[in-house]
């Protein structure tokens, strides 16, 4: 008879994707009670209802240490099996310098995008990342990535935890389906995401304004914030930044858009794809590692081949085509796959008496 068992979701920012994708993994997941260990950002903030879904929520403390005797106080006080899954950089670090991996506590790491991927950094300092992810993967039971270039990433020589890959998803969509009301000459472009290096808005303003030169009437939205001098630059481009938003605000905001305009550096595999092909918008997306395999149907590789694809979005039919062909590349980002792919994550470590 298998037994009921419970997954500690720990993370150090519980904000945008990283939240997304463990609430999407709770949601997906029913068999297991799913609690949450996390800490708040500051420039995201996280409604109430964002925590909707686990069974137990805690707040970590402050400082590095405190959050370690936390994780292992927490994890040690369940009754039954547990499963301690870490998410993204930090609390992969937390989770596996605070609990040791056995087959009654076995650990999952999740790492939503390497640090050793991050382009704001030298070679040295990369390099020490990919020392840190080597060492620690010696106390990891499995992976669970999010995209076929993150598995490859994660088989670790003189290492061999389970890789499974889990395909992101949108989660649950509550708004309409492209809101537009711009008229049909006028091109609405949207971004989201924290501004910062990672996002590269400096790239989708500069591919923006390039843009321009043949579409002077183009309009451009980011959703989010973040570095100051990034919001600068955009708003000197009349690029409008909205801010922070609650997601179902953000989710409306997007969905009142023509064109999705992904430029990230770094990623995962983005959330904020999958979000908007399912409001209904067609993608553009920056030719980048992370989108490895995914053929989506219109990429560029520099700002002003931004504007070169823009014939293909011109009317409501064109840009309906690109959104058919976006769906048809993210077939297998949805719920149904994610189960499946959380079944043979978690499966091993249900127990059996």
């Amino acid at each position: 008879m298998t037994t009921a068992f419970t997954v500690v979701h720990v993370t150090e920012s519980f904000a945008s994707g990283t939240a997304a994708a463990i609430r999407d993994f709770a949601r997906n997941y029913p068999a297991a009670d799913h609690h949450l260990v996390y800490a708040r950002r500051t420039e995201a903030a996280v409604g109430t209802a964002e925590f909707a879904g686990f069974t137990a929520t805690a707040e970590l403390p402050d400082g590095h240490a405190a959050r370690l005797r936390f994780i292992r106080r927490y994890v040690t006080g369940l009754e039954g099996p547990v499963v301690v899954h870490a998410h993204s950089s930090k609390g992969g670090v937390y989770a596996r310098l605070a609990v040791r991996r056995s087959a009654r506590r076995p650990i999952v790491y999740s790492p939503h995008c390497y640090a050793f991927e991050r382009r704001d950094v030298g070679p040295a300092i990369r390099a020490a990342f990919r020392a840190a992810e080597w060492l620690l993967s010696v106390n990891t039971s499995a992976y669970g990535v999010c995209s076929p270039r993150e598995a490859r990433l994660s088989r670790w020589p003189l290492s061999t935890p389970r890789v499974v890959t889990v395909p992101n998803v949108a989660g649950p969509c509550t708004v309409p389906a492209n809101t537009r009301t711009t008229p049909e000459s006028v091109l609405r472009v949207v971004g989201n995401g924290r501004l910062g290096a990672q996002k590269d808005p400096v790239f989708f303003a500069d591919a923006v304004t390039c843009a321009r030169r043949t579409h002077p009437d183009l309009e451009a939205v980011w959703i989010g914030d973040g570095d100051a001098d990034c919001a600068r630059y955009l708003a000197d481009r009349r690029i409008t930044v909205t801010g922070w938003l609650p997601r179902a605000e953000a989710l409306a905001e997007l969905a009142r858009g023509d064109v999705y305009l992904h430029t990230a550096l770094w990623e995962g595999l983005p959330i904020s794809i999958l979000e908007a092909n399912a409001a209904g918008l067609p993608v553009v997306a920056r030719t980048r590692p992370y989108l490895d395999g995914q053929r989506l149907p219109l990429t560029f590789a520099e700002p002003a081949g931004f504007a070169d694809l823009l014939p293909a979005l011109a009317t409501a039919r064109d840009r309906a085509a690109v959104r058919d062909a976006t769906r048809i590349a993210l077939a297998d980002n949805c719920d149904g796959s994610q189960q499946v792919a959380l079944k043979e994550l978690y499966g091993p470590y249900a127990g059996a008496r």
